[in-house]
């Protein structure tokens, strides 16, 4: 990915030209914080401030890509990801037989719970083949490719007891979270449940984590907020991560919406809660999680 223009030049379009200079200069303010948190140098962090708006990062790629590897691959999806999985993530996994981690990524939370007895079967599917999955399968582990089209006949045939969705519903549209959740619903057994961890802020409750964060992103409307958000995962996912596939919609939902959906659909909320701002995140976005049951 040498011309990012060439590829996301359509996307880049929509979101900057939504940005006024208060809200750039935010982001940025913000992006270095987080980035200098999971041990980006300054040098990277200047040289991608300082091209964000320019949109050229034709040179980007190849003088940083033992950093991103080295910081990003291996020092915050295979080291700091899994502590922030164990902490909020995985207490709310009832004991499952067959759990399913849906739109599962590079595996990693699979690989982190593979030698807890809780859980047997862990299987794993996303809409692409991630090369870490050859590296962290395992004999009670399975990834998979399920393409959406393909999800409900999958998800009828493999009848997990479980399901995991991390940072996996803002990348479908909001039609597509509907239907996904309504198939979750019908296919899945009395009492299973689903733990949905989001990019999503709680519009009355306070943060976990991260007050003083919280306060000044409180500060813009619901549009700017959404801006906010969605510039922040378009750099995770196509500057940080690479990922040329993955969807980006920026359909986010706040934690009461997500309940509210939820409920409507017909589950029961058996815990909700607004983590906040994080430490050692890659991007200030903020977090909540949902247990929700059949």
């Amino acid at each position: 990915m040498n011309n990012l223009n060439e590829d996301y030049g359509h996307e880049l379009e929509i979101l900057f030209n939504q940005l006024n200079p208060l809200i750039y200069q935010y982001i940025l303010a913000n992006l270095r914080t987080s980035l200098s948190s999971i041990g980006f140098s300054q040098n990277f962090i200047t040289n991608l401030s300082d091209n964000l708006k320019k949109k050229n990062f034709n040179d980007f790629y190849d003088k940083f890509n033992s950093e991103l590897k080295s910081v990003y691959d291996i020092g915050f999806f295979q080291e700091k990801v899994p502590e922030y999985f164990n902490k909020e993530v995985v207490p709310h996994i009832p004991m499952s037989n067959k759990l399913l981690d849906v739109g599962c990524g590079t595996g990693i939370l699979l690989h982190t719970i593979s030698n807890n007895p809780k859980f047997n079967l862990l299987t794993g599917i996303d809409i692409k083949e991630y090369p870490e999955w050859q590296k962290f399968k395992k004999s009670n582990i399975e990834y998979l490719v399920v393409q959406e089209n393909e999800s409900h006949k999958f998800i009828k045939k493999q009848k997990p007891d479980n399901v995991v969705l991390s940072w996996v519903l803002h990348h479908m549209d909001n039609d597509e979270q509907i239907k996904y959740l309504k198939i979750l619903y019908s296919e899945l057994p009395p009492k299973a449940k689903i733990i949905i961890l989001e990019d999503s802020y709680s519009t009355i409750r306070i943060p976990e984590t991260g007050a003083d964060i919280h306060e000044s992103f409180m500060k813009w409307n619901t549009a700017e907020r959404r801006l906010i958000m969605s510039i922040y995962d378009w750099i995770a996912n196509r500057l940080l991560a690479r990922r040329k596939t993955v969807p980006m919609p920026f359909s986010y939902r706040s934690l009461e919406g997500w309940e509210s959906l939820c409920e409507k659909i017909g589950f029961k909320i058996t815990y909700s809660g607004f983590i906040g701002f994080p430490d050692k995140r890659d991007i200030n976005t903020p977090q909540s999680i949902l247990v929700i049951e059949k």
